[in-house]
């Protein structure tokens, strides 16, 4: 082989190579960007799951507080339906 046809070959060898790490690098961006886009929406995604539960547990609590104002109103309710049925009763009887 011929020095120019060596100096061909290496030099065609140096610019296939500087190729792929041109792309390398190109990748390297795009993966490092793409990367920071999934960390932001994580934190948003986060941040949101966080609000959600809170809302949650205050629609439990509520929940748990109109169930106790429901039963309360209920016994109430019982005792004049109760009390009602023994006026009605001792008319009856009278």
């Amino acid at each position: 082989m011929s020095e120019q046809t060596e100096t061909t070959d290496g030099l065609e060898q140096l610019l296939g190579l500087e190729e792929k790490i041109q792309q390398t690098i190109a990748l390297l961006k795009t993966t490092r960007a793409e990367k920071k886009a999934l960390q932001e929406e994580n934190a948003q995604l986060r941040q949101s799951l966080e609000e959600q539960t809170k809302a949650a547990q205050a629609i439990e609590e509520r929940a748990g507080k109109l169930e106790k104002e429901r039963e309360a109103v209920r016994a109430r309710v019982q005792r004049l339906v109760e009390q009602v049925d023994a006026v009605t009763t001792a008319r009856a009887d009278a």
